[in-house]
């Protein structure tokens, strides 16, 4: 009888080069990785079905085929058939990259929630809440601050595939200000200090990725606005010059 390791084993195997298997004591759990980061489990439950689940997603199917000595292979590959269509639902509809609202509502759903745990004064574990291996903790430290850090290091691959190779958008507010952003774009506009109307207003689209934080781009824009006043005839005109405006926008700025 193949345990749920071995089906891992035979299932990274099937997947290609990317995937791994690593078993859990006794062979009673199988984990699935791909480029060294756990992405499935395999387990059998209480009416022994054959379950297979996403890390941060629950589960996604059931084999209720019990596999014989030498049929380890036909469940592997039933197995490896529901993650690849798994992970290509997760994708998307692929339509001028539309994002899937199904995909984003599951990883919701997933969620993760811990309680504080200070049972080990040495290693204490904060309040926290996981996403697709992105972990946030909200607590008040032993000075009274109060603390909020994120920690993207674990991020999966699935959630690479949701957001682009190698990349992590990120947004994080403070009620309605934005403090740090990853995507869309800081438009700057500078007002001419003789002007008050809208033909006195010079602008400048600089791109989050360029600059994630208002400060950035504030000083973005005012090197940019300098370079350009330095070549043109006008240049003293604008002397004096400030900042009118700084708003973050979705679109992507024209090349």
């Amino acid at each position: 009888m193949h345990t749920p390791a071995a089906i891992a084993q035979l299932t990274a195997a099937i997947l290609g080069t990317d995937w791994e298997a690593e078993p859990y004591p006794w062979d009673v759990l199988g984990i699935l990785a791909v480029h060294g980061i756990a992405e499935f489990t395999l387990h059998v439950d209480d009416y022994a079905h054959l379950v297979l689940e996403a890390v941060y997603g629950g589960e996604i199917a059931q084999f209720t085929e019990l596999p014989t000595q030498h049929g380890g292979e036909e469940i592997a590959l039933n197995v490896a058939e529901a993650i690849r269509q798994h992970l290509s639902t997760l994708k998307g509809n692929g339509n001028g990259g539309e994002r899937n609202t199904a995909l984003y509502q599951e990883l919701n759903q997933g969620a993760h929630f811990s309680g504080a745990d200070y049972t080990d004064p040495d290693c204490p574990c904060h309040p926290s809440v996981t996403i697709s291996g992105a972990s946030a903790y909200f607590y008040i430290d032993d000075a009274g601050i109060l603390q909020i850090s994120g920690h993207l290091d674990a991020i999966t691959a699935i959630g690479n595939q949701i957001w682009g190779e190698k990349t992590v958008p990120i947004q994080i507010r403070l009620e309605d200000t934005v403090l740090f952003s990853s995507v869309g774009t800081w438009v700057v506009q500078f007002q001419h200090p003789e002007d008050g109307g809208d033909d006195g207003v010079w602008e400048y689209a600089i791109p989050a990725k360029e600059a994630p934080t208002e400060v950035s781009a504030r000083a973005i824009a005012t090197e940019r606005l300098l370079a350009d006043l330095n070549s043109r005839e006008n240049a003293d005109a604008w002397t004096g010059a400030t900042i009118r405006s700084v708003r973050l926008t979705d679109h992507t700025p024209a090349a």
